[in-house]
């Protein structure tokens, strides 16, 4: 299966690192993947693209595959205690894309799926510590 588009779901201590988006709904970092790129470099990718960098010594595991909008998505989730760093320059400030950390509720209730992805993150992040 081809994967059309990653995001990247980070929670660190009770907030996550999220994006606002153009239409100033709140969103995961991720987008669409490269024809040479591995879905889980996509997500690396697209996450500093716009303004999260995380370490390349983290390691994050696929969470879900979903079709959205009949094209495969796939979400990767990183251990709360990942490093990642909030970029002040990045590639899509110019479009209004920024990073933000939110609190857990807000996010879950702010679009794009989002509720999806925490029903299936926060039990995993607790067995996985």
């Amino acid at each position: 299966m081809q994967i059309f588009a990653s995001f990247v779901l980070i929670i660190k201590d009770g907030m996550v690192c999220a994006t606002t988006r153009e239409d100033g709904r709140i969103g995961l970092p991720g987008g669409k993947c490269e024809p040479y790129e591995f879905p889980y470099q996509t997500a690396i990718r697209e996450a500093a693209e716009e303004g999260w960098l995380i370490d390349r010594d983290e390691i994050g595991v696929p969470l879900l595959v979903q079709l959205v909008e009949g094209r495969p998505v796939a979400w990767f989730l990183f251990k709360s205690d990942v490093r990642v760093t909030k970029l002040k320059d990045h590639q899509e400030s110019t479009r209004g894309i920024n990073p933000i950390l939110v609190p857990l509720e807000e996010f879950r209730t702010s679009g794009f799926g989002n509720d999806i992805a925490l029903d299936l993150a926060i039990p995993l992040l607790q067995w996985w510590k």
